[in-house]
Parts: structure tokens; C-alpha cells; sequence
């Protein structure tokens, strides 16, 4: 019976935030989805080379601090995971790594699509509308020896701070990733074009 309240009451709440667009509200909800139900998500962990070496799955999964520094606790179907040390992106089912068909460039210059006027200005209008409906963003995401080891993308993403150690949280149209011990570069995707 609890189940199917939590359920009812999640489906309601989705619906609302469905129609409301509000992506900071949307990153709550996914939090409470994620602590309540699990999220499906797939954890891919690199090693200084880039390479993938493990890759876990799950249907209902989530993601907390450990009672030790710098390790995650990691729930997955009922199973406990922790993790500590090589860099490790967790993300929802439905998220695809770009990796293998995106093609950077070292030398990026926006002056030629780029509109700006005037900073203060711009900076502002960026972060109302992160918060609000997430911005048109490339997520370059690299391992601890500054390897690329996955591109995302996504119309509305929106980047936080996480509770997890050494860690962030992105919401990407709607889909949950945590990069943990990763380095990344964001940029908005007119910026690439």
C-alpha cells in the first residue's frame, strides 16, 4: 500500500513539474525520486588511461555518503556498493556518452557565434535561466590525469553542487549524473557550433 501511495504521489508531482518547467524543481524531485524508488542508472569507473574498467547496472539505485571520507555508499537493487578513488560517472538510463562521436576542438573560439554585451548582464540572464529551464550545454568530462572519458549534451542542463563527496550532480532534460574525482569543462552549445 505504501508503495503504491509513494507511487501516486511521485506520478502527481511529475505531472505538476511537468508543466511548471521550473529545472532547479526538477533536480528536488529527481533527489527524492532517486532516495524513495531508485533511479535506473548505469555507474561506468575509468582508470588514469581512460579505460573503463567496471561497469555496474541497476534498476533502483542511489547514491549517499559513507561513514568513512571520500567514499560512496552505493545502493543498487537492494545491494550495497562502495566506492572510493578512481573516477566514476553514474548516470541515468537514457543519458548516451558522446565520447566516440563528438569531435572536440583544443581551440575554441566564441567570438564568432557570441553575442554578448555586457557581463553582469549576461552572467545574470545565464543563471536565471539555468535555474528556471536549464541552458543548451556540452558537458567535456575527463578523469583525474585529464583524460576524456565522456561528452554529454542536452537542452536543458543544469549543474549543482552535490552532497556526495568530491563529487557533482547534473540534471540533463531531466536525467540525473554524478561525476565523482572527474574534471570537466561545460560549455553552452552555441559555443561548439
Amino acid at each position: 500500500m505504501k508503495k503504491k501511495l509513494s507511487i501516486l504521489l511521485i506520478t502527481m508531482i511529475t505531472l505538476i513539474l511537468a508543466f511548471t518547467g521550473c529545472t532547479k524543481i526538477r533536480s528536488t524531485f529527481k533527489d527524492l525520486t532517486a532516495e524513495t524508488i531508485g533511479l535506473s542508472r548505469e555507474f561506468y569507473v575509468y582508470d588514469d588511461f581512460g579505460n573503463t574498467t567496471m561497469t555496474v547496472s541497476g534498476k533502483s539505485t542511489d547514491m549517499e555518503s559513507s561513514e568513512v571520507d571520500n567514499v560512496i555508499l552505493i545502493t543498487i537493487d537492494g545491494y550495497t556498493w562502495q566506492h572510493v578513488g578512481s573516477s566514476m560517472i553514474a548516470v541515468e538510463k537514457g543519458v548516451k556518452n558522446l565520447v566516440d562521436e563528438y569531435n572536440l576542438e583544443t581551440n575554441i573560439d566564441s567570438g564568432k557565434n557570441g553575442t554578448g554585451i555586457l557581463m553582469s548582464l549576461d552572467r545574470k540572464i545565464n543563471n536565471f535561466k539555468s535555474k528556471m529551464t536549464g541552458l543548451k550545454r556540452v558537458l567535456v568530462i575527463k578523469n583525474q590525469s585529464g583524460v576524456i572519458v565522456g561528452v554529454y549534451e542536452g537542452n536543458n542542463v543544469l549543474v549543482e553542487q552535490s552532497s556526495l563527496p568530491s563529487s557533482t550532480k547534473i540534471l540533463i532534460d531531466g536525467k540525473r549524473m554524478t561525476v565523482y574525482r572527474c574534471d570537466y569543462e561545460i560549455f553552452e552549445q552555441g559555443m561548439l557550433k
